[in-house]
């Protein structure tokens, strides 16, 4: 149900009281207008700063400009006045504990209404974030305003073009460019597309980019996403055969002709494997390759110190989600974001358990096209209920690269140097004696080889590259043990990301001193 209609239920049912959360103002009050115009309830409107006003025929009239919190709730109360509709804008500040006598109002008159001594009367508070004290939990009906979808993005666009003076041949009202602002308030997007008309004096599809930019630093500065623009793409990837087939069968599949062919958008994937090992840059090269934004959202940036702050970031985050869909979310070694769940309730006030309880509602409920791709290094560390199919569409275990992998990996890191690849027999050697490697550490002995070229003054080569590697200790050589008994429990459990089974693995059999953790395997549970 989309907000004006849900606003107008609660309001026909009879709602004593409903809080609003947005920064929208004039959405806002549009809304009260239509809801007013369908209910014949008088629409009036107070604030700080502005007193109490009244809309009429689209304009609004000043009734007590000094009219103070407290008095307007005695003003609504009097049963003398007629039916209305009464709008409390910005009215966080005054039901705290510090105003108790506001609160006990609020209650008197939910409880009129409730038994009908207060007729057609509607109290509605809107805000921008969340808050509700204890003792109006129970008498007040929340709804959160969603962000601008794409024809009020359009309405936006309109309002910029006619403020400005654009001509109609500097204007083009494409869906490309209405797309670019998806995910933005109505302030922000009017401020992105006006930066845009000041800059280039134009607004058109050439002036995606710099919408794109001021979104970028506005999902920025909310702190809980990060929009990135991938330069990374699938053959960017060394190995990892399985994976890329499966994601490259779905590179279509959020067109219209896959809807009208009956097919429903993929949900999301989960990588999990050792660190290292490309999960990362796999959803950074889908996204690249589907042509889809890229959000990554931080887990250790939703948890917040306030009560209902971290389930709040979260929806925040999703509904961001959602209104750039079709689009990537890309959460990162989720396990660490849900490490609270061992202790959660005991340690956190089950903080935790909430958040993870918001985010599996929404990937088992949500109906836009948001593709989840999470990763994960312990496995330990997350609840079964998040890696249950019906969540995701499949989970990979991203394994070492074996030789044929490895050879790839060293290729691509040598192209992305502008170097081309050595001959057959140095790259099979190179690719040999790096048995056990990840390809982040393949990276690093690429970038060393190039610093050791370099200082002596002569190109890269194979020698070069050998070098580094035999100077590199790999995470596998300590941890073969862990590795052995990590690829026991994805057997059966996961689908392996490479077409070909694991190399098996030298055992080392060198006494080194160990960390408690490095004998530790999180994918063996009792």
């Amino acid at each position: 149900m989309d907000f004006d209609k849900r606003l107008q239920t609660l309001v026909e049912a009879n709602t004593p009281v409903i809080q609003i959360i947005s920064y929208e103002t004039l959405r806002v009050h549009a809304s009260l207008m239509k809801v007013s115009k369908n209910t014949s309830l008088e629409p009036y409107i107070w604030n700080l700063t502005e007193g109490l006003r009244r809309y009429e025929n689209k304009k609004i009239r000043i009734i007590d400009a000094e009219m103070g919190p407290g008095d307007v709730l005695d003003w609504y109360a009097d049963p003398d006045n007629k039916k209305m509709i009464l709008l409390l804008e910005d009215f966080h500040p005054f039901i705290t504990k510090e105003n108790p006598k506001i609160i006990s109002r609020i209650r008197n008159i939910s409880r009129k209404i409730s038994l009908g001594e207060l007729k057609e009367r509607v109290l509605i508070i809107s805000q921008p974030a969340p808050h509700l004290p204890i003792e109006l939990e129970k008498d007040v009906q929340i709804l959160h305003l969603p962000l601008p979808e794409r024809e009020q993005i359009r309405d936006i666009m309109s309002t910029v073009k006619d403020q400005f003076g654009l001509d109609d041949r500097n204007y083009d009202e494409s869906q490309r460019l209405i797309d670019a602002a998806l995910g933005l308030s109505t302030s922000e997007a009017w401020s992105a597309y006006a930066c845009a008309v000041v800059e280039r004096k134009m607004l058109t599809e050439e002036e995606i980019p710099l919408v794109s930019a001021e979104k970028e630093q506005v999902i920025r500065k909310r702190g809980n996403l990060e929009y990135y623009q991938p330069q990374q793409n699938l053959s960017d990837i060394g190995g990892l055969n399985r994976l890329k087939d499966w994601l490259k069968r779905r590179e279509k599949a959020f067109t219209q002709d896959a809807q009208n062919f009956g097919l429903e958008p993929p949900r999301g994937i989960m990588l999990l494997g050792l660190p290292g090992t490309g999960k990362s840059l796999a959803a950074k090269a889908v996204a690249n390759a589907w042509k889809l934004p890229l959000l990554r959202l931080d887990m250790g940036r939703v948890f917040g110190g306030i009560v209902g702050q971290s389930e709040e970031n979260m929806r925040s985050a999703l509904n961001v989600a959602e209104t750039l869909a079709p689009c990537i979310l890309w959460i990162d070694e989720i396990e660490k974001g849900m490490s609270g769940m061992q202790s959660s309730g005991a340690t956190d006030g089950g903080t935790t358990a909430r958040v993870l309880g918001t985010f599996l509602t929404w990937m088992q409920e949500k109906k836009k096209p948001v593709f989840v791709v999470a990763t994960a290094n312990n496995i330990a560390q997350l609840p079964p209920e998040l890696l249950r199919k019906g969540r995701v569409d499949e989970i990979f275990f991203v394994d070492l690269p074996d030789q044929m992998d490895r050879k790839e990996i060293i290729e691509i890191h040598l192209k992305k140097r502008k170097r081309k690849a050595f001959s057959n027999k140095d790259m099979e050697k190179l690719a040999n004696i790096s048995k056990g490697y990840t390809g982040a550490e393949l990276e690093e002995a690429i970038k060393e080889a190039m610093y050791r070229a370099f200082d002596k003054g002569h190109d890269i080569g194979p020698s070069d590259v050998e070098g580094a590697i035999r100077d590199t200790t790999p995470l596998s050589k300590t941890m073969s043990e862990v590795i052995k008994q990590t690829r026991e429990w994805a057997n059966g459990r996961a689908v392996l990301a490479s077409d070909r089974e694991p190399e098996e693995l030298i055992m080392n059999e060198e006494k080194t001193v160990r960390l408690p953790q490095e004998s530790y395997n999180p994918f063996v549970k009792d």
